[in-house]
């Protein structure tokens, strides 16, 4: 949260110092216009960070895949995570990311088996 605070801060800043010149789109990484960027500078800026961390030719739309593998690995709802890629249903989500859940289905067994356990 510190890091978008002081990114905020700077853009205001940096909004103040361009007065007229600077469209507010509300967006958190325009450029230094307030306008959305060009993709192709994302996806340089994404290249150059990669050689410094020794990871060529990482994409953008790598990230997306980090992101969601990561959530759902920890357990985050797919429909949650559904949401945050705005996929258009659940079912795409589940399609592209359904073998990140191996463990499931013996957690639901397991869970299920508990539940009746209780009951008896």
């Amino acid at each position: 949260m510190e890091v978008i605070r002081t990114h905020k801060v700077r853009q205001m800043e940096h909004r103040l110092t361009m007065a007229q010149s600077y469209e507010d789109n509300d967006l958190v990484f325009p450029n230094e216009y307030g306008q959305p960027l060009n993709p192709m500078r994302l996806t340089r800026a994404l290249d150059r960070a990669g050689k410094r961390v020794t990871a060529d030719h990482v994409k953008l739309h790598d990230l997306r895949h980090f992101h969601a593998s990561v959530l759902l690995q920890s357990g985050q709802s797919p429909v949650l995570v559904s949401k945050r890629l705005g996929h258009s249903s659940v079912s795409m989500t589940l399609d592209i990311y359904a073998h990140l859940m191996p463990g499931w289905q013996r957690e639901a067994a397991e869970v299920f088996a508990k539940a009746m356990n209780q009951g008896s």
